[in-house]
């Protein structure tokens, strides 16, 4: 994945400024920087849910603007987890593997990320913790190319962070390549090493 002088404004605000950015098939790569930075922005932008005021990138071959194509190769887990609230957990994971063409054992998804008890009730019910797991399992399921994850670790307790450390793990060494945004640098760093600071809309390696 490449980027090249990327601006973004929203409304007369300049959130990216001229950003380059590369990343090799397979890299994990933490993003950093303090609230507001723009870190949410920038992985909406590069799984084409946002468009730059200027500048080029490409993501697998494909150009952004060509979002389609870039959509079939990417995952996004934002701050908006994407659940259907009148569906169960099974149903959401059913309806996520028929829409990508894809297969998997729903039951043993289910049971190691202990919403099997959960599993006929509707999404909404469930508590915040419960949601996040079902979005990393739907996550791990869909085994994208690209897999970009805003804040994994929000809502969890010490077992579910664990086991999103886990689940991402698991999603590099299957071949997806990771961007992961995220507050507590010290967890998303076991996953993906490679830090990026984002500070005036510009990216820097981390320490």
């Amino acid at each position: 994945m490449q980027l090249r002088g990327i601006w973004l404004r929203l409304g007369r605000d300049a959130v990216l400024r001229g950003l380059n950015l590369d990343v090799q098939v397979g890299e994990a790569v933490t993003l950093l920087g303090r609230n507001g930075a723009g870190k949410s922005t920038l992985l909406r932008l590069i799984a084409s849910a946002l468009s730059c005021t200027r500048g080029e990138g490409r993501v697998f071959g494909y150009d952004l603007t060509d979002r389609r194509s870039v959509r079939d190769h990417v995952h996004l887990l934002g701050h908006e987890l994407g659940l259907y609230p009148d569906l169960t957990p099974r149903e959401n994971l059913r309806f996520a593997l028929k829409m990508h063409g894809q297969t998997g054992d729903i039951d043993a998804a289910l049971e190691r990320v202990d919403l099997s008890r959960a599993a006929e009730r509707r999404v909404r019910f469930l508590s915040a913790g419960m949601k996040k797991r079902l979005a990393l399992t739907r996550l791990a399921l869909l085994a994208r190319p690209l897999v970009l994850v805003d804040e994994p670790f929000a809502n969890l307790d010490a077992e579910g962070r664990e086991l999103a450390i886990q689940l991402l793990a698991e999603a590099q060494a299957a071949g997806s390549t990771l961007i992961i945004a995220a507050h507590e640098p010290e967890l998303s760093l076991r996953v993906a090493p490679r830090a990026l600071v984002l500070d005036g809309g510009v990216l820097g390696e981390g320490a």
